[in-house]
């Protein structure tokens, strides 16, 4: 059973292994017999991901499109009872016609292996490859009524395919990315080194807690993802809509969790907000997102009446955490940055609106596709 306590990251802990494009090209030969002829490094927070191209020459099987190599960052890599429950997960959600990467086997014909790495002494680190999927991610295109719905849809059919999925090593695995651990943020607040963002994390976190864990036993809880941000998102071109797109499927369930089902829905928008574009109302443009997802998998008015709150918990989570592991880990800050200028006004427009004016937004988009749900109990 996972020791909670150490699986959450604690200020001062650096976890991303340090792995060069050149290693990784040899831990592919070394554990899965490929050659590697081209090596990408992809973004990550925590761990450390390479698209490599293989010599596919002398061997007919192999694919075009490469790999996926993953190195898990040292903290993950202390439970590997729950990377392969999350194998499991992602097999269990593949089969249902979820499109996502697919975990391969080894020369061992394992999922994954401990290694120790030229560069981190003793420590040791999970590796595991994945298929490639090919498409775009959900970043640097406009986010249409059209697209967000259709990504809310899936997520809606992906949380009702993980309804029937059940490992007890999620029972105790949290991260710090786990929507559950937003009081722990409290913590990590001081890198912020500013009053006003310290204040609003800390008046949100206040609300979390009334409003959120004090009604857990009200909300519907099952196994989700857990973080479909625009970097987890894949689309293509769309059939139907020149210059449109539409979903195809998502990536890394790296913080997959036993949690809450609004937690799900609460994280996509968080960032359908952050990356709304200039024309469109951000809580509005969630409200399409929203609607897909309840026309698959719907929700009670208690998850609904904490849905505000669980958006200004990731929008919190994404900005706290990026701002440490920046500090943390400068080389890395680009990328955990991305979120910032357009974060923080999303969350000070978010809070400064009412619950029922949210609520009215959103109810008036949910009509446009004939649904109707409540967000708050009648008085």
């Amino acid at each position: 059973m996972t020791d909670e306590s150490k699986a959450v990251l604690n200020p001062g802990e650096k976890v991303q292994p340090d792995v060069s494009k050149e290693e990784a090209g040899r831990l592919l030969q070394r554990l899965y017999g490929m050659s590697a002829i081209k090596v990408d490094e992809l973004s990550s927070y925590d761990d450390k991901n390479f698209h490599i191209h293989v010599d596919t020459s002398n061997e007919v099987n192999l694919s075009e499109n490469g790999y996926v190599l993953k190195i898990l960052n040292s903290l993950d890599s202390k439970f590997p009872e729950a990377i392969e429950a999350q194998n499991r997960l992602i097999l269990h959600v593949a089969d249902r016609g979820i499109c996502t990467s697919r975990p391969l086997p080894n020369l061992r014909n394992e999922l994954w292996s401990l290694e120790t790495l030229e560069r981190s002494g003793d420590a040791k680190f999970i590796v595991r490859l994945f298929t490639y999927v090919p498409g775009k991610i959900f970043l640097g295109v406009r986010y249409s009524p059209s697209l967000v719905h259709s990504v809310g849809k899936l997520a809606g059919k992906m949380n009702a395919a993980c309804s029937d999925f059940f490992d007890p090593a999620f029972s105790n695995y949290k991260r710090i990315w786990s929507l559950t651990e937003v009081p722990k943020l409290t913590k990590f607040v001081g890198c912020l080194k500013d009053v006003k963002k310290e204040e609003a994390v800390l008046k949100v976190v206040k609300e979390f807690d009334e409003y959120v864990v004090s009604n857990y036993s009200t909300l519907k809880k099952g196994m989700i993802h857990g973080d479909l941000s625009d970097n987890n998102i894949l689309i293509k071109a769309s059939s139907s809509l020149p210059g449109d797109y539409e979903v195809v499927g998502f990536l890394d369930f790296g913080d997959a969790n036993e949690a809450y089902y609004v937690f799900e829905i609460a994280i996509l928008i968080c960032y359908v907000m952050i990356n709304a574009g200039a024309e469109d109302d951000p809580i509005e443009l969630g409200g399409h997102a929203l609607a897909g997802y309840l026309s698959e998998f719907p929700l009670s008015v208690a998850d609904l009446s904490v849905l505000k709150i669980c958006i200004a918990g990731r929008l919190i989570q994404t900005l706290v955490l990026g701002a440490y592991t920046a500090s943390m880990e400068p080389e890395n800050a680009a990328y955990v940055l991305q979120t910032q200028a357009r974060g923080w006004e999303q969350l000070f427009s978010l809070c400064a609106r009412s619950d029922q004016e949210v609520f009215d937004s959103w109810d008036s988009v949910l009509k446009l596709y004939n649904l109707t749900f409540k967000f708050k109990e009648s008085v």
